[in-house]
């Protein structure tokens, strides 16, 4: 009986990871439930084994995506002295590697113009990760320095720097560009900063 509880947590965080991937590349009405089992090498009826709905696995899926994104900030971030933390983690998430990479990347940056438009699940849990993010850029403006008074509002602008730059890099016709709207993105932030 516990082999089975395990191996069900173990197909259940599958389906979970291939989902986070797959709404990242292709968004949540970009595949189908079977589709997305298929692609986790399991069969379309086994489903509903694990989830509700269509919905609880978005939210479960970009949940997982989030915390993913925030652990990896978290841990560049954590190694930077704190002169250097807000820096590390605008050039983490403004990197070649991110802009190029929409399935493991920001939720936020590939989901959030789609689940704005749905009510639900999907959309609160969008929500909370802004706010995580916001909180972990408010930290980073703390330890550098910034006034309590304008930190808000500078993580706002900092937040929705990153994730339009890196959506735009996505959308550029050459490398060359790519790499152009990234570096002048974070330059542009840490000036303003």
């Amino acid at each position: 009986m516990r082999t089975s509880r395990e191996q069900a947590a173990q197909t259940r965080e599958r389906i979970v990871e291939t989902a986070a991937r797959l709404y990242r590349e292709r968004g949540i009405n970009g595949i189908g439930v079977a589709d997305l089992m298929n692609e986790a090498g399991l069969t379309h009826g086994g489903f509903y084994k694990h989830f509700e709905s269509k919905e609880a696995l978005i939210a479960e899926a970009c949940a997982a995506a989030l915390e993913a994104t925030k652990t990896e900030l978290r841990r560049k971030i954590a190694a930077a002295p704190d002169d250097e933390a807000l820096s590390t983690l605008v050039h983490t998430y403004l990197s070649k590697a991110h802009s190029d990479n929409p399935g493991l990347g920001c939720t936020i940056a590939t989901l959030g113009p789609e689940a704005i438009r749905q009510d639900g699940i999907g959309k609160e849990t969008i929500q909370q990760g802004v706010n995580n993010l916001l909180a972990l850029i408010s930290t980073q403006l703390q330890r550098e320095g910034v006034d309590n008074d304008e930190v808000e509002a500078k993580a706002h602008a900092v937040l929705a720097s990153m994730i339009g730059g890196l959506l735009l890099s996505r959308m550029m016709d050459s490398p060359a560009k790519t790499k152009a709207v990234l570096r002048d993105t974070s330059n542009f932030i840490l000036k303003s900063v």
